[in-house]
């Protein structure tokens, strides 16, 4: 029988899997955004592990641009701060930011 594409996508990047049938999967390219990354970059720092191949990393603010009236500034506090972090931890961490 023929897989899709999501199977074929998967079965490639199987690393392992355990006694319970769950996977282990390596993630060859990982996108990151302005609204759930920081706590992952906390939980980073806490660990004090740093980032692996972090040349895989991709970074952009995508949920609190604007998509008229780009030339302004960010209106709204939190969407603001949350695009102001996501600059800051990719400055920190030496991850390309696209946008």
């Amino acid at each position: 029988m023929s897989k899709t594409l999501f199977e074929k996508v998967w079965d490639s990047h199987i690393v392992d899997s355990v006694e319970s049938g769950q996977e282990i999967l390596y993630i060859d390219r990982h996108f990151i955004h302005e609204v759930t990354s920081p706590q992952a970059f906390d939980g980073i720092r806490r660990r004090g592990t740093g980032l692996f191949r972090k040349n895989r990393i991709v970074a952009t603010a995508d949920h609190n641009v604007p998509t008229k009236d780009q030339h302004l500034p960010i209106k709204d506090l939190l969407s603001k701060l949350q695009v102001d972090t996501l600059i800051q931890n990719c400055d920190d961490f030496d991850i390309e930011l696209y946008g």
